[in-house]
């Protein structure tokens, strides 16, 4: 018996002097500060994203209609509320038409129209000229994350006229620039 309790004193003893040496650990602290800022946008922020291109693939000629096609887009603001649109083609002088250039030198460029709608539902919107300002559209995100958040749209239609007959001068290729702005 008597060497079973010196093993046990032994074994009080060592737990013990372990427990005080993790509380000295355990006791001792760190501490570190984070300073938090609030600032307030004094300057307004306009964004446009997830335009893409337009791949158009005429019918054969004698096929009635116009060739039409469109693009949803986002267009996200913060420190306003309303913005404005304006659709012009690089190439022309300001005010010039919005038009396709065939690869054929000497071929007339084709003509185009543009129509604009602060929305994603169906059909097209309303008629855009060359260089002229939309106003009075509501901005309906602070910010464009990604394409499924697509709020607006512009749509394309080639007169059947425009296209009708005009294969050898084909591909014909332009810029449409979409440039938006706070109000």
């Amino acid at each position: 018996m008597k060497i079973l309790s010196q093993k046990a004193l032994a074994s009080i003893a060592t737990a013990v002097l372990a427990l005080g040496s993790t509380t000295s650990v355990l006791s001792q602290t760190d501490t570190e500060f984070s300073t938090i800022t609030l600032n307030y946008m004094t300057t307004p922020i306009i964004d446009i994203a997830f335009v893409d291109n337009l791949d158009l693939l005429a019918p054969p000629d004698g096929t009635p209609g116009p060739i039409v096609d469109d693009d949803t887009f986002c267009v996200s603001g913060m420190g306003f509320t309303l913005f404005s649109i304006v659709f012009r083609n690089p190439n022309n002088p300001t005010g010039g038409p919005f038009e396709l250039d065939s690869s054929v030198p000497g071929e007339s460029p084709i003509f185009y129209e543009v129509f604009f709608k602060n929305d994603t539902s169906p059909g097209p919107g309303m008629m855009v000229s060359p260089d002229t300002p939309e106003f009075g559209n509501m901005i309906q995100t602070a910010m464009c994350m990604d394409p499924t958040m697509d709020n607006a749209k512009f749509d394309i239609s080639i007169p059947n006229a425009e296209w009708t007959g005009r294969a050898a001068g084909a591909p014909f290729v332009g810029v449409l620039e979409i440039m938006v702005m706070a109000e």
